[in-house]
């Protein structure tokens, strides 16, 4: 019995040992679980596994001498800092879209294997493709490229959204914890470039006041601390727009159909045709009353003081308006 207990525990401390798996990229990491392609000078790409970019620092891929390995990203990005564990010499370059050399790293190990974290001295721009090059046979084990210096850096904001106004786009985003503040980052087209507005914002709100009516404008927020600056946010676009004055002179025919097929036609005002508009679009929104009296003036007859008719707003199929100018008597 004793024996059977004894290798129960061993089996379980192995399946322990083994499942403990280093975790090795960060959060931000812009390879992690991507697929490269490699080829040796002159000789066709094939795909390469994952198991340089899966976070498992037991598992390796084996790059012979004079062989290249890449990755293309899908927009250009700005690498600040890389983080990899080999047992050889390699050489990390960055190419930009015409695939011209910006920078090339040099690693050379001074020691027994261990995972490198290298911050560049300066941020290199307009990356395009991220390349290993082997001058020797090498074991990659890991190997990724980020956006911030690597750091307690914070984890992006999530959940960002951008309302568009009359010159104006409010952003929102949820909060992230320990951050001195948040940057804001826009652009005109998606996916970037992007540009900052603004530095250190507090809060989880910004209003961009330096925005055009009828332009769509695309929005990334990260999160900043003391070691650096966050991946980006989910992009958010908005297009601000001047507030448009309905009329409130004249006259209009409201034709309301109703999902029955029946249609109500009510010869109105502008200001009560605005006001029905206001209703509806406020109800569409999850505000007001479930049914709007529209008075139905003319048609009172009788011995009523007056008339209203009563909609409701989940018996509307459509409405119309047709607005007309009374021709003086």
């Amino acid at each position: 019995m004793k024996r059977r207990i004894s290798l129960l525990l061993s089996i379980i401390m192995l399946i322990m040992l083994f499942s403990s798996v280093p975790a090795f990229a960060y959060q931000n990491g812009l390879l992690h679980g991507k697929q490269l392609s490699k080829s040796q000078v002159g000789g066709d790409p094939i795909f390469l596994r994952g198991e340089w970019t899966d976070g498992n620092e037991s598992t390796y891929v084996e790059l012979n001498k004079d062989v290249y390995a890449w990755y293309k990203f899908d927009t250009v990005k700005t690498i600040s800092s890389t983080k990899f564990l080999v047992n050889s010499n390699m050489d990390i370059i960055f190419y930009d879209e015409s695939k011209n050399v910006i920078f090339r790293y040099k690693y050379v190990p001074s020691g027994p294997k261990s995972v490198q974290q290298i911050n560049f001295p300066t941020s290199i721009a307009n990356v395009k493709f991220v390349a290993i090059f082997a001058p020797y046979d090498v074991l990659v084990y890991e190997f990724d490229v980020f956006e911030n210096r690597q750091g307690d850096v914070p984890g992006a904001p999530t959940n960002l959204t951008a309302t568009g106004g009359d010159a104006q786009v409010t952003l929102n985003w949820n909060s992230v914890t320990g951050v001195k503040g948040y940057n804001i980052k826009r652009a005109t087209t998606p996916g970037g470039p992007y540009t900052t507005v603004a530095n250190d914002v507090y809060g989880t709100t910004y209003t961009d006041t330096t925005v055009t009516n009828g332009t769509t404008y695309y929005y990334v927020v990260t999160a900043v601390t003391a070691d650096g600056e966050s991946a980006n946010s989910n992009e958010a676009s908005a297009t601000p727009k001047g507030q448009v004055t309905p009329p409130t002179s004249g006259r209009a025919i409201l034709v309301v159909t109703l999902d029955t097929g029946l249609e109500k036609e009510f010869d109105l005002s502008m200001t009560e045709v605005n006001a029905f508009i206001t209703w509806y679009e406020g109800k569409a929104a999850g505000t007001g009353p479930a049914s709007y009296a529209i008075d139905k003036h003319d048609n009172n007859k009788g011995p009523f003081k007056s008339r209203k008719d009563y909609v409701i707003f989940d018996k509307i199929l459509t409405y119309e308006v047709n607005e007309y100018t009374p021709v003086s008597k």
